[in-house]
């Protein structure tokens, strides 16, 4: 039976946005939203290096001007500083504050959770293969060749 590939974005969508919904939920006891949850992990997993605001937007791949918005208001509930990189004076270098250092590992723990709950549901095998079909979309290789052979 050929299968409907429409299926497979649907999926995806519906997915990710459960996936939102539920960090969201989870942030929300902290008064927090799950993408500002989510940049406090990112930047707690690497508390010794300088991260730039490119870098949140190339790890998140968001544009510029939404990294900016959301930068702008975890600064201002205190979670984040903005400085001035040292190397390039138009760069935005951001450091978390004490203030969210906590987030850190509450985070930690609630992503431990989610893994494990993927590990007790799917073989080894099977995590391995959807992280290779999630890395192939994040590059948008299953997009990349459309309307080259697509009849319009």
């Amino acid at each position: 039976m050929k299968q409907d590939l429409s299926m497979y974005g649907r999926l995806i969508k519906h997915a990710s946005n459960v996936m939102s919904r539920h960090i969201d939920t989870f942030a929300a006891e902290y008064e927090l939203t799950g993408v500002q949850m989510s940049i406090i992990d990112f930047l707690g997993k690497y508390p010794n290096q300088t991260c730039l605001q490119r870098d949140i937007e190339n790890e998140f791949a968001i544009r510029r001007s939404s990294a900016t918005t959301l930068l702008q208001r975890m600064e201002k509930k205190e979670l984040i500083l903005r400085l001035v990189a040292k190397d390039d004076a138009r760069q935005k270098q951001i450091q978390l504050t004490a203030k969210a250092q906590p987030f850190v590992q509450i985070n930690r723990n609630y992503m431990k959770v989610q893994r494990a709950s993927l590990e007790a549901n799917f073989t080894a095998e099977e995590l391995e293969n959807f992280t290779k079909i999630l890395q192939f979309l994040t590059v948008d290789e299953a997009g990349k060749n459309y309307g080259k052979d697509h009849e319009k």
